[in-house]
C-alpha cells in the first residue's frame, strides 16, 4: 500500500507554499509566485530536474505530490551507477507551475541565477513515507529507480541521500575502429567518465575527434603530459609522460629530459599528439586532460626557446573567474605598453589564462617577465593580486601564477578537456567576453558548447604565433 508522506516541511505539516512564498518578492523573480489559496491536484506521476547555476551549480530534482513539487537540491545531479549514493538538500515545496519554469532568477534574490529544464517526465511511486521515498523516473535523460532517504532516520534536518538503484550496466567490449587509415582498439565505449553528466568514455572520444582541427595545433611539435582517470572524474588520476610501454609504434614519441622526476628518471618518451589517430588513441586511454609546456622541439629532439609567456590565474575564494576577468584586463594594460598581445583563454576550471607570443634566445626571459608583471601588479593592486603562492595570504586575491613560465613545467592545452563534474573545456575566449563577464556561467564552456563556438567563430588562437611580440630588456 502507498504510504503517503506529509510533503511540505520538516515538522510534519502537510503541503503548503508558505515558505516558499516568504523567500520570494513576486514583483522581482520571475518564478511562478501563486496566490494563497487551495492547492490544485495533479496526479503526482510528474517530475522535472532543473539545472540551476546560482552560487554553485546543483541541480533541483521535483517530484509532483499533494499539489506541490516536494523538491530537493542534488550538488552532483541523478546521472550515476546503480549503487552510487549522493547527498540531496531537502528544499521548500515549489509551485506546481514550477515545473515548466525556466528563467535568470535576479542577483540578490533567493536562489539568484539560471535556471533551465535538464529533464523531465513522468515517475512511479514505489514508497513513500516521511524518511524514505522509492521512486522510478522516466524521463530522456534519467531512466530508473531512485531512492532518497534521510541521512538520520526520525530526524528534522534537510540533509538526504539519494541513491540509485538497480543492477549496473555491464561494459562494452572493444571495438576496432579505422581513424584516418590506422586501425585502433577502443575499449568500454560506455563507461561514465563525468558521472554528474552520464559524458561517457566514447563522448569523450567523439569530442576530441571532432574538436581535432582545432586543438591538434595547438598539440603540434609539444611534448604532451597526460592526465589519466581510468575510473572516472570521481575516481583516483595519474600524470604520464613517459608512453614507451604501451604506445603503438605509429604514436611518435620524443625522448626528453625530466629534471626533477619524482619517479627517478632521467628521461622520458613523450607522446607527440602530431594527428587524429594518436588523439583517439590518447582519448581511448581516458587522457581526459592534455598539457604542454610553453616550448616546441625540433625534430631531433631538441627544445627550442619558449614562443610563448603564460599568464595562469587562479583565484582564491570568495575570488572566482569574475575577478581573474578583471586581473585579466589589468595584465592586457600592462601588455600593450609593452606592444604585446594577450589571447585569453579559461582554465576550464576556476581560472583564466592569457598566453602571449613571443620570440625569445633566453629560455629566461619569459618567466623573468612574466614575474616582473605579476609583482608590479601586486604592488599596484594588493588587495586584489597576489603573485607569491602563499596560502594563508590567497583569500578573495587573484594569484598570477607566473611560475607556469618555467620550462620544466605544463599548462593544459586550449581545447583540453577538465576532469570536474562536468565535461568543461579550457576555452578560448575573446576579450569582448572577458571584459563583459560578471558571473562564473558567463565563460564556462562544456564540449558540447565549445563545438558549437568552434562551428560558428572558428579558432579564436588561430593566428597565436603569427606575430610574435619581443620581450622588452
Amino acid at each position: 500500500m502507498d504510504v503517503r508522506w506529509p510533503t511540505g516541511g520538516e515538522h510534519g505539516r502537510m503541503a503548503d507554499l508558505t515558505e516558499y512564498r516568504d523567500r520570494r518578492d513576486a514583483d522581482r523573480t520571475p518564478e511562478p509566485v501563486p496566490a494563497e489559496g487551495p492547492l490544485p491536484t495533479g496526479n503526482d506521476d510528474t517530475f522535472v530536474v532543473q539545472e540551476h547555476h546560482a552560487r554553485r551549480l546543483h541541480y533541483d530534482v521535483r517530484l509532483e505530490r499533494d499539489g506541490v513539487l516536494v523538491s530537493w537540491a542534488v550538488p552532483k545531479g541523478l546521472v550515476m551507477e546503480p549503487g552510487t549514493v549522493r547527498l540531496a538538500v531537502h528544499t521548500e515545496d515549489h509551485p506546481m507551475d514550477y515545473a515548466a519554469f525556466e528563467g535568470e532568477i535576479p542577483k540578490g534574490e533567493y536562489g539568484g541565477g539560471t535556471v533551465t529544464i535538464w529533464d523531465r517526465g513522468s515517475y512511479e511511486t514505489r514508497k513513500w513515507s516521511r524518511d524514505e521515498i522509492d521512486v522510478v523516473l522516466h524521463g530522456d535523460r534519467v531512466d530508473g529507480r531512485y531512492v532518497f532517504f534521510r541521512r538520520s532516520r526520525g530526524g528534522e534536518g534537510r540533509d538526504w541521500m539519494v541513491r540509485r538503484s538497480g543492477t549496473a550496466v555491464p561494459e562494452s567490449g572493444p571495438v576496432s575502429v579505422r581513424v584516418d587509415g590506422r586501425r585502433l582498439r577502443v575499449t568500454n565505449l560506455d563507461k561514465v567518465l563525468y558521472p554528474a553528466d552520464g559524458f561517457s568514455k566514447a563522448e569523450v572520444i567523439d569530442y576530441y575527434t571532432r574538436i581535432a582541427p582545432v586543438l591538434l595545433p595547438h598539440l603540434a611539435g609539444r611534448p604532451v603530459t597526460f592526465r589519466r582517470y581510468p575510473d572516472g572524474v570521481d575516481g583516483g588520476s595519474f600524470f604520464e609522460k613517459d608512453v614507451s610501454r604501451h604506445a603503438p609504434d605509429w604514436v611518435r614519441t620524443m625522448r626528453l629530459p625530466t629534471p626533477g622526476s619524482g619517479k627517478g628518471s632521467e628521461t622520458a618518451d613523450f607522446a607527440m599528439i602530431d594527428d587524429l589517430p594518436s588523439l583517439v588513441w590518447a582519448a581511448n586511454l581516458a587522457a581526459i586532460e592534455l598539457h604542454v609546456p610553453q616550448w616546441t622541439v625540433g625534430p631531433r629532439g631538441g627544445r627550442r626557446a619558449p614562443d610563448l609567456v603564460v599568464f595562469d590565474l587562479d583565484p582564491g575564494e570568495p575570488a572566482g573567474l569574475v575577478h581573474c576577468c578583471r586581473v585579466a584586463e589589468l595584465i592586457r594594460e600592462v601588455l600593450a605598453e609593452d606592444g604585446l598581445t594577450g589571447y585569453p583563454k579559461t582554465s576550464g576550471a576556476k581560472g583564466l589564462q592569457l598566453y602571449v607570443p613571443v620570440a625569445v634566445a633566453d629560455a629566461e626571459r619569459t618567466s623573468r617577465y612574466a614575474r616582473a608583471v605579476a609583482q608590479r601588479l601586486a604592488r599596484e593592486h594588493p588587495d586584489h593580486v597576489l603573485a607569491v603562492m602563499a596560502k594563508a595570504r590567497r583569500a578573495g586575491k587573484v594569484l598570477i601564477d607566473w611560475s607556469q613560465n618555467n620550462p620544466a613545467k605544463t599548462t593544459v592545452a586550449p581545447y583540453s578537456l577538465r576532469a570536474r563534474d562536468h565535461p568543461t573545456v579550457s576555452t578560448p575566449v575573446t576579450w569582448q567576453e572577458v571584459e563583459s563577464c560578471r558571473r562564473p556561467a558567463d565563460l564556462v564552456c562544456t564540449a558540447p558548447d565549445v563545438l558549437d563556438r568552434v562551428n560558428r567563430d572558428g579558432d579564436l588562437l588561430a593566428g597565436l604565433h603569427d606575430n610574435p611580440g619581443r620581450l622588452p630588456r
